[in-house]
Formats: C-alpha cells, sequence, structure tokens
C-alpha cells in the first residue's frame, strides 16, 4: 500500500510535465531560411556536432551557405600542491563566413569556454568534457542562426 501512494503522484506528474509544451531550442522552429555547409577545416569532431545542428534549420525562402573553422583548445587553469591539474579550461574558437550568392553577408569570429574541475576517473573526466564540449557548439550553432535570422529581419545589415 506505501508503494502504491509514491507511484501514483510520480506518474501524474509526469503526465503534467509530458504536456507542457516543451521543444528542443532548434528543432521544431519555423526558419525562413537553409543553411547549406560550405567547406570546414580544423577538428573534425565540432565541425560534424556543427554540421549535424545546422541541418535542422531547413527553410526555403533564401539559402545561406556556412563556411567555417574551428580550434578546440584545452589550458590547465591551476594545479594541485603536487603539480596536477586541478581546473581545466575548454575553448572552442569559432571562425564563420556566412554568404549568399557568392556574398560574403557575414563574418565572424567567436570563442566559447567553459571551466571545469579535474577528476581523477578519466572515464568520467571524458564523459564531463564532451556534455560541455556539446553544450559550447551548441551556443555557436545559436549565434550563427542568429546571424542568418538578422540577414532575413535586417536585409541591409551587413557584419563583415
Amino acid at each position: 500500500m506505501i508503494k502504491i501512494k509514491f507511484i501514483y503522484p510520480f506518474f501524474l506528474l509526469l503526465f503534467f510535465l509530458n504536456g507542457c509544451g516543451f521543444k528542443p531550442t532548434l528543432i521544431g522552429s519555423d526558419y525562413d531560411f537553409k543553411i547549406k555547409i560550405g567547406t570546414n577545416i580544423g577538428n573534425k569532431q565540432i565541425n560534424s556536432k556543427i554540421e549535424n545542428k545546422i541541418r535542422a534549420v531547413d527553410g526555403i525562402k533564401r539559402t545561406f551557405i556556412l563556411n567555417f573553422s574551428s580550434k578546440e583548445t584545452k589550458n590547465v587553469l591551476s594545479k594541485d600542491s603536487k603539480g596536477d591539474p586541478s581546473i581545466l579550461e575548454l575553448v572552442i574558437n569559432l571562425n564563420y563566413k556566412l554568404s549568399e550568392n557568392g556574398k560574403i553577408l557575414v563574418n565572424r569570429t567567436l570563442s566559447q569556454r567553459s571551466t571545469y574541475n579535474n577528476i581523477s576517473d578519466k572515464f568520467e573526466l571524458s564523459k564531463s568534457e564532451e556534455i560541455l564540449r556539446d553544450n559550447l557548439v551548441e551556443n555557436l550553432v545559436s549565434d550563427i542562426i542568429n546571424s542568418a535570422s538578422n540577414l532575413i529581419l535586417n536585409p541591409m545589415i551587413n557584419d563583415n
């Protein structure tokens, strides 16, 4: 009888949260433009993540070409008394160009960074770094999409 008292509210809460209208940021949004990937150089893992997220933008009004280069850097910010790294930083640099009909409309360099504590379990550390990397890439892709959206809303703006 005690188990039923705890299980019933859980399912009731789950039912209400399911209908709250949550949608992922990039998926299911209506865009008036499409972004095609041109050339990309740099970190293959980050480039692949960017390409996968950009593919979610699939409008029909205008088509922009995205050329970009990425670089990932891991820095040691602090060491413990033994000289082992204790605080690390993950930095992703992205240089991108949005063009249309051969004309470069946006040319930007972005940098996203995150600090984190070192973990002795290297498997857990790599999982944490992967989560941080995904979050940083999400922020970079959001900026690319915002730049394209601004071009649609304000066609006279040029971000060179």
